[in-house]
């Protein structure tokens, strides 16, 4: 092949790219997001915990999600949206005021588990971005908030089972 027949074909694989990135097989994450929006809102997190879980889980399970130049290329585009799409499906910090307690009670016991045994940030995260790779001390001070905000959210249900309920018209029980 000579080198204008590899050039062509090169230039139209990219052009090829650029036109299919306009397709979204899981939907654009991008789309439909409040940016900036606060992780963890009522929460019971320090500022140590908020800033490695902003960081190193933020990208999928937040809608602050940093979108790097070739995440705007198909099929790199695909792989990164369903990657995005997935974590936010399972886990949305961003949306963590509208879980029910019950759910963050369950979301905080898979946080910890996953932190802590190293299942969390997937793999094929880290080969693209190993500078978020949880560290032991990070993954203890996840597992120890995680532990210490599911307990602060079982004693709170626990205290508004035991409030006899008021009846809205007397406000009396």
């Amino acid at each position: 092949m000579n080198a204008a027949k590899i050039g062509f074909a090169c230039g139209a694989l990219f052009a090829a790219s650029i036109a299919l990135s306009a397709i979204h097989p899981w939907g654009n994450p991008r789309s439909g997001i409040e940016p900036n929006a606060q992780v963890l809102q009522g929460s019971n997190v320090p500022e140590d915990v908020r800033h490695v879980l902003e960081k190193k889980c933020g990208d999928c399970h937040s809608e602050n999600t940093h979108y790097p130049a070739y995440t705007r290329l198909a099929p790199v585009s695909w792989m990164i949206e369903r990657d995005v799409h997935g974590g936010r499906s399972v886990l949305d910090l961003s949306r963590w005021q509208d879980y029910t307690a019950d759910r963050r009670v369950d979301l905080l016991t898979r946080i910890a588990s996953e932190s802590r045994s190293g299942e969390m940030p997937l793999k094929q995260y880290l080969l693209l971005h190993p500078e978020n790779r949880l560290t032991t001390q990070e993954q203890q001070q996840i597992y120890d908030w995680a532990k210490a905000e599911r307990r602060r959210i079982r004693q709170q249900l626990s205290e508004n089972s035991e409030k006899p309920a008021l009846d809205s018209r007397t406000e009396r029980p």
